[in-house]
């Protein structure tokens, strides 16, 4: 999936990110975004709203999977096969 940055309280960039199970952050087995940058790595929730997070590609699999961890993001409320296109 590609996720966006959009804060105004930090730098705007765009990056390559998955959601995963398999990851030491991800708590019990759950879900975790992994951002696949230099500066990447584990994201929860709250970090990604503040971040202003938006999915702009992803299949319906990781929106849903997403949505259930708990991520409230821009580009999740329409299904992600079409988001920010």
């Amino acid at each position: 999936m590609r996720i966006r940055a959009t804060s105004p309280l930090s730098d705007t960039f765009e990056c390559l990110a998955v959601v995963t199970s398999h990851h030491p952050h991800s708590c019990y087995g759950g879900d975790v975004l992994v951002l696949l940058s230099s500066d990447g790595g584990a994201v929860g929730p709250k970090e990604a709203a503040f971040a202003g997070y938006q999915v702009m590609d992803a299949t319906d699999e990781e929106c849903e999977r997403l949505r259930r961890a708990g991520y409230d993001l821009a580009g999740l409320e329409h299904g992600c096969e079409c988001a920010a296109r």
